[in-house]
């Protein structure tokens, strides 16, 4: 017990002794002593611990192997731990930083779904967005590219920058264009994919804007589903960016933009998988929180990469 205390309460290192066999149950080990060896990087790690029968050995060699095991298996375990660590602050930054629930934003309805990928996954940059502006209500959904706590990091700083940019322009494409060239100032080594849509509850215009995103799923009351014709670069890259698209939602049509990972598989075909994504939404139900978690039932199971997806419906009634 006070060599495990002096282990876990110190700095790191190892500790070596030898203690009665009895201690253990009569399975482990039969009579005699054993050689208890503890042994950690750094504090805060749980020591690695290695227990072996007392041989004998004059010259030590035994005992110096096993300590020396003792260290290499703790040095191996290191950057599972910070590997761990890493995840679950970059876990936490997401969670704190995407909204829980999105504010009431009449003339429309809107549901989203944030799922973080397996346990045996990196953390991403996957976000989403809900706002009201002055013309009307701003959607989008994004992805920083790449797997990391720097990821998850700049996530944040474009989510910052969008609630900041649409106060003075709502605009998508200006916003995509002033965006772009925040990411090429701060982060010049980093790319997002981004889709923004201008939604106006009274009429149903919206205005368009993609940076490299899977293009939004226009899903209509009747009619064909089918993806609306908007592309554009990554952010990041400095390239000019196309005019917005401009549509009109029917009543009752939605409106629905998901990340790759909801979709994306290896060994498949993207655009098969938006096919498959296109027909799902067409036969599921109407209300966007049951296309939500009818899209997750289909495709969102052992994901080895974040989802996140947001479904906005333009109320039954607006004026043409």
């Amino acid at each position: 017990v006070a060599l495990v205390r002096r282990v876990v309460c110190g700095t790191g290192g190892m500790r070596s002794t030898v203690v009665p066999g009895s201690l253990w149950p009569d399975a482990y080990f039969g009579p005699g002593d054993v050689r208890l060896v503890l042994a950690r990087t750094r504090a805060g790690r749980p020591p690695v611990c290695l227990v072996t029968p007392v041989a004998p050995d004059p010259s030590g060699r035994v005992g110096h192997l096993v300590t020396q095991l003792a260290r290499a298996t703790a040095l191996a375990v290191e950057p599972l731990l910070m590997y761990e660590q890493e995840r679950h602050v970059a876990l936490t930054l997401q969670r704190s930083f995407l909204p829980a629930q999105l504010p009431e934003l009449p003339g429309v309805e809107v549901a989203f779904r944030y799922v973080p990928a397996s346990l045996q996954a990196e953390i991403g940059g996957d976000f989403y967005a809900a706002l009201p502006t002055a013309e009307g209500i701003l959607v989008g959904i994004g992805d920083v590219v790449g797997h990391s706590l720097e990821a998850a990091t700049v996530m944040v700083e474009i989510r910052h920058a969008l609630r900041a940019y649409l106060i003075e322009d709502p605009r998508p494409d200006r916003l995509v264009a002033r965006l772009d060239r925040m990411l090429r100032h701060h982060h010049p080594e980093t790319t997002a994919t981004l889709c923004l849509a201008l939604v106006d509850p009274a009429t149903g215009r919206t205005r368009i804007a993609n940076a490299g995103h899977i293009p939004p799923l226009r899903v209509p009351r009747l009619g064909d589903v089918r993806y609306a014709e908007a592309s554009g670069p990554l952010l990041g890259l400095g390239l000019p960016h196309p005019e917005p698209t401009e549509l009109h939602l029917a009543p009752g049509e939605r409106l629905l933009m998901v990340t790759d990972g909801l979709i994306e598989t290896r060994g498949v075909d993207l655009a098969d998988s938006m096919a498959q994504l296109a027909a799902t939404a067409a036969a599921a139900p109407a209300a966007p929180e049951a296309l939500c978690d009818t899209l997750l039932t289909c495709f969102g199971q052992d994901r080895a990469d974040d989802i996140a997806l947001l479904a906005l419906r333009l109320s039954p009634e607006i004026t043409p």
